[in-house]
C-alpha cells in the first residue's frame, strides 16, 4: 500500500505540471543500474536500482505539493542561499527502488563479516537554486521512503528466474524487514569554473546529508565535448546509490561529450548496514566501517533527434567495510535514458 501510495503521489504532481510546463523546459527520465553493468559483472553491494526522474524549470512545476515541502523544509533549515521562487531554477521528483546483497546470495544463513541485505523504496524532490554569486549554486533534496519493503525482493527474483541466476535467499534478514519509515536531507554548494567555455566545464561540489546517509564531502566534476545542457541539471557527483534527483540533464540541443570526477566523503553513518530505530537480524556496527570513502566515476551522454539522450556511468567507491568478507571495492554501471518533453 505504502509503494503504490508513493507511485501515485508521484504520477499526480507530474501529470498536473506536465500539461501546463513548457516543453522546452522539461525532461522525463528512466534510469537503471546494475553491477552487472560494470566489467567485474558481480552480483553483490550495491546490485541494482531503478528510478523515474521528472525535472523542469517551470513554475507550476516548482510549485507542486511535494516541490513545495521541500522547499519550505530548504528555507527552514538553510540561510547560505536564498529560496525566493525568483532564485529557484529548477526543481525535479524521483521515484525508485534499489537493494544491497551480501557476496554470497544464495545462503539462508547470516555471513557477519558481510554486509546485510538491505533495500530501499523512496520518493524524493529537488531543487537547483541560483548563487549568491556570479559562477555558483545550490543544489537540495528532500527523500521519503520506506526500508525493509518485499519490492526490491521480488523483483530481483523474477529477474533471476529469468536470467537463470542464483535466487538471493536471505531477503528474511534484511535491514528493517517488513518496511520502517526513512529521511534523508541534502545541500550541495556548487562552484563552476570556466563555465564561459562550450565545449569544457569543470565545478568543485561541497555537500552534505543528514538521515539515513549522514556524510559531508568534496568533489570535482568536469564534462567536456559537444555540451548544450545547464550546468545546474548536471550534478552526478550527488548520486547516492539510486537516487539522482537532480542529476538529470536537460537538453537543449545536440550533445555528445564525456564526463567524470571524483569525491572524498566523511560518513558518520549509513542506515544500509547499520539499520535504523527496528530491530534487524544483521547489522554492522560504526567500529565495523570506514569512515572515509572515495568515489570515483567516468560516463558518456550522447543526444539523437526529438530531445532523446542516452547516458553510461561506471562508478567506483572504496570499501565501507573495514575487515572480513565486506572489506572489498564497489563497482557498478548506469544507464539512463532521457526524452525532453515536447521536443520533435
Amino acid at each position: 500500500m505504502k509503494f503504490r501510495l508513493l507511485a501515485f503521489s508521484l504520477a499526480i504532481a507530474v501529470s498536473s505540471s506536465a500539461a501546463i510546463a513548457e516543453p522546452s523546459d522539461s525532461v522525463l527520465a528512466f534510469s537503471t543500474d546494475n553491477d552487472l553493468f560494470a566489467p567485474t559483472q558481480t552480483d553483490r553491494d550495491y546490485t541494482a536500482g531503478v528510478a523515474i526522474t521528472y525535472s523542469s524549470n517551470s513554475r507550476e512545476f516548482m510549485n507542486n505539493p511535494v516541490s513545495r515541502a521541500s522547499q519550505g523544509l530548504d528555507n527552514l533549515l538553510s540561510s547560505g542561499f536564498h529560496t525566493e521562487s525568483g532564485n529557484r531554477e529548477s526543481a525535479a521528483l524521483e521515484f525508485g527502488v534499489y537493494g544491497f546483497t551480501p557476496e554470497e546470495i544464495s545462503a539462508t544463513t547470516i555471513d557477519r563479516t558481510d554486509r546485510p541485505y538491505s533495500s530501499l523504496v523512496y520518493l524524493s524532490s529537488s531543487q537547483s537554486y541560483q548563487g549568491l554569486g556570479e559562477g555558483s549554486g545550490w543544489t537540495t533534496s528532500m527523500t521519503v521512503g520506506m526500508m525493509g519493503l518485499d519490492v526490491f525482493k521480488s523483483s530481483q527474483d523474477s529477474i533471476h528466474k529469468v536470467v537463470g541466476s542464483d535466487q538471493a535467499r536471505g531477503w528474511d534478514h534484511q535491514i528493517s524487514n517488513g518496511g520502517e519509515p526513512t529521511f534523508r536531507y541534502s545541500a550541495a554548494y556548487h562552484h563552476y569554473m570556466g563555465s564561459n567555455e562550450p565545449n569544457q566545464q569543470v565545478k568543485t561540489t561541497y555537500f552534505g546529508s543528514v538521515g539515513y546517509l549522514t556524510e559531508f564531502g568534496a568533489a570535482l566534476v568536469f564534462r567536456g565535448g559537444l555540451i548544450s545542457s545547464p550546468d545546474n541539471r548536471f550534478n552526478p557527483e550527488l548520486m547516492a546509490y539510486g537516487e539522482r534527483a537532480p542529476g538529470v540533464s536537460a537538453v537543449g540541443g545536440r550533445e555528445s561529450y564525456f564526463w567524470g570526477g571524483m569525491s572524498v566523503k566523511a560518513r558518520a553513518y549509513n542506515a544500509y548496514l547499520q539499520g535504523q530505530f527496528w530491530h534487524s537480524d544483521h547489522e554492522l556496527s560504526a567500529n565495523d566501517l570506514n569512515v572515509l570513502l572515495a568515489e570515483v566515476w567516468a560516463g558518456y551522454t550522447y543526444s539523437f533527434g526529438a530531445g532523446a539522450t542516452l547516458s553510461y556511468v561506471l562508478r567506483a567507491q572504496s570499501s565501507e567495510i573495514k575487515n572480513g568478507t565486506g572489506n572489498r571495492t564497489l563497482a557498478w554501471g548506469g544507464l539512463v535514458f532521457s526524452k525532453r518533453l515536447g521536443a520533435r
